[in-house]
């Protein structure tokens, strides 16, 4: 049995992640020791590491299991094109918005980036609509600049206090990416 499936440690991971989010809501990322994390958790340090290297791992930990709750979620709810996707995941992250205000509040928004181009290639496999034919590293490259671009669109987004509404959102971003937004063509100038 892994550590991810052993419920000791998953009951473990679970109390360091809500507690270092608790914790940032209170003081900065940079300020919160990993003391004060297993303190908050009622754990010891040494059960910290055997769940995690680092405050970012835990981060990254959280990341992933709102990812996999959003795969899980795209899975019962079949789409039509990129645009339904796009809309279904800014309706996601609306509803956890609170963890991503709080990367950007802790100057932390590159542990979404670290993450995401991964995300990227799970969306394509999941996606019937979707056929990307390029070699293996123009496809790194092109996941690595949309997932890029995703990040930075969210984190304007919930920054911004999600005004615009999610499907208004996944319109701009099918506009943007298919450059049709009414910006002139770049290779036009200069």
């Amino acid at each position: 049995m892994s550590g991810r499936d052993n419920p000791i440690s998953v009951r473990s991971k679970r109390r360091i992640t809500d507690s270092l989010l608790e914790l940032m809501k209170e003081q900065p990322f940079a300020k919160i020791s990993i003391k004060d994390i297993v303190d908050r958790a009622g754990l010891t340090r040494q059960t910290f590491y055997h769940n995690f290297t680092s405050k970012e791992e835990v981060l990254l930990h959280r990341e992933e299991e709102l990812c996999d709750a959003f795969f899980a979620y795209l899975k019962e709810h079949p789409m039509k094109n990129w645009e339904d996707f796009i809309w279904f995941y800014f309706r996601y992250w609306q509803t956890n918005a609170e963890f991503v205000q709080l990367l950007i509040d802790n100057e932390l928004v590159y542990v979404l980036n670290m993450q995401y181009p991964k995300y990227m290639e799970r969306v394509d496999e999941l996606l019937s609509f979707s056929s990307l034919e390029l070699p293996p590293q123009e496809q790194k490259y092109y996941y690595s600049f949309v997932s890029g671009a995703v990040v930075s669109i969210l984190v304007s987004w919930v920054g911004s206090g999600m005004v615009t509404p999610a499907r208004e959102m996944a319109t701009l971003v099918i506009h943007i990416l298919t450059g049709s937004v009414g910006y002139p063509d770049l290779r036009e100038m200069g």
